[in-house]
């Protein structure tokens, strides 16, 4: 499993929400709070979070860092409990990170031309 570093969060983090204007200071509370959240794992459960770590969530996955996944769990009596997870999008983290140096052009990331996004069990 692929690991983020911090500066490489906060590379990542810049080339997207910093473009809004977010201060560098709090970009850098952000990476640490994320990195805090999923500690060595690649995914977290949506049961962990309260409201507003689900608003910085959802924030995030607009900007490809993070994508959304469930399984289905089968319980009592046929009925099926669903868990919803949030995963680390580390390709697009990496990609982002890396795409400019000081003094290059910034591509934006769309994440309507990630073909890998749209498919869902490993199908289209």
């Amino acid at each position: 499993m692929k690991r983020v570093s911090r500066d490489i969060l906060i590379r990542a983090l810049e080339n997207t929400i910093g473009t809004q204007g977010i201060p560098r200071k709090a970009i850098e509370s952000l990476a640490d709070y994320i990195l805090e959240l999923f500690g060595f794992e690649e995914a977290i459960s949506d049961e962990m979070l309260g409201p507003y770590d689900r608003d910085i969530f959802y924030m995030l996955e607009d900007e490809g860092i993070l994508s959304t996944d469930m399984d289905e769990v089968p319980v009592k009596h046929g009925r099926k409990w669903m868990i919803h997870y949030w995963r680390l999008r580390i390709d697009v983290i990496l990609a982002l990170a890396s795409e400019t140096e000081e003094g290059e052009e910034k591509k934006e990331y769309n994440v309507y031309e990630d073909e890998e996004l749209w498919k869902r069990d490993g199908k289209e």
